[in-house]
């Protein structure tokens, strides 16, 4: 069946979750809900990312309405050949965009994962297997994350800050605080051109061009063909009406103040007990069939 996430999200009942609502707003959230706030990071204003009292986790959409820059994301990388051709396309127009990568993927190409922050772009985590993390236990989803932020730490270096939840299914209230005590911030999207479904080239490229906004976090997925071909159009195009690309973390800063800290009344995760916990998980390997979720 070929659903949009909007849909896939209402039939999966996840606007009960807590979550919901704020997705189906996205384009508002942060802006419209009389919370929004600015801070000065490295001389500069910017949004600050909205807390979320329940969870003490923090929740982005899009980045400053004021101003001309946008986030370019690409999700489900690291791809063997696409995100390479990404960053070539990138770097010909000096542009740098975050990247939520997918745990098991980092696992089977640790070295384009260590290239993409080379190269001055972002990491996020994008969990271990891809799971609509909203139906799993808490031991399994934060597994799918500590396991992520390990094996992005191994090829890396790095320890992201910014968590994007596959398909946008998260349960902020039940399971914030599974974020939020790593140290990461969740981000969604205000601009989703469903390139996933491959609906074209011209599509992709015509639907990013007429919605992206200021402020605007668009979502690409670099394990995708079609993506990979509108890019050139979509960067040019975007350059052409004066906007200026920036990472997430280039929006807001690190979601808690600093890299690595924590929301206040937020212990430290606990270490992962044994083994893999209970809960199917999905797979996007881009290059390989299945093979075993690294231990």
């Amino acid at each position: 069946m070929d659903l949009s996430r909007k849909d896939f999200l209402r039939r999966a009942g996840l606007g009960a979750l807590g979550l919901g609502a704020a997705f189906a707003s996205s384009r508002l959230f942060g802006q419209e809900t009389g919370t929004a706030a600015t801070e000065v990071i490295d001389g500069e204003r910017v949004l600050k990312a909205t807390a979320v009292p329940q969870s003490g986790a923090r929740l982005i959409s899009q980045g400053p309405g004021f101003g001309r820059r946008i986030a370019l994301t690409f999700d489900d990388g690291p791809h063997p050949t696409r995100t390479p051709k990404a960053m070539e396309l990138l770097k010909e127009r000096n542009i740098y965009s975050t990247f939520f990568q997918i745990g098991q993927n980092v696992s089977y190409h640790p070295e384009i994962s260590a290239a993409v922050l080379a190269a001055g772009h972002e990491i996020g985590n994008h969990s271990l297997t891809h799971p609509i993390l909203s139906k799993l236990p808490e031991e399994r989803v934060a597994y799918e994350l500590q396991r992520t932020q390990d094996l992005i730490g191994e090829a890396t270096g790095f320890s992201p800050v910014w968590f994007r939840p596959p398909y946008g299914a998260f349960n902020l209230k039940a399971q914030g605080a599974l974020a939020a005590s790593r140290g990461l911030g969740v981000t969604l999207w205000s601009v989703d051109p469903n390139d996933w479904k491959e609906p074209g080239v011209d599509v992709i490229v015509q639907r990013i061009l007429s919605e992206t906004r200021p402020g605007s976090v668009i979502l690409c997925h670099d394990i995708h063909g079609q993506t990979i071909d509108a890019l050139p159009r979509i960067l040019d195009g975007l350059l052409e009406r004066g906007f200026e690309f920036t990472t997430i973390s280039g929006f807001l800063g690190a979601p808690y103040g600093t890299p690595g800290a924590l929301p206040a009344g937020i212990s430290p995760a606990a270490p992962l007990a044994p083994g893999i916990p209970a809960g199917e998980p999905a797979t996007k390997d881009p290059a390989a069939a299945p093979k075993a979720v690294p231990a």
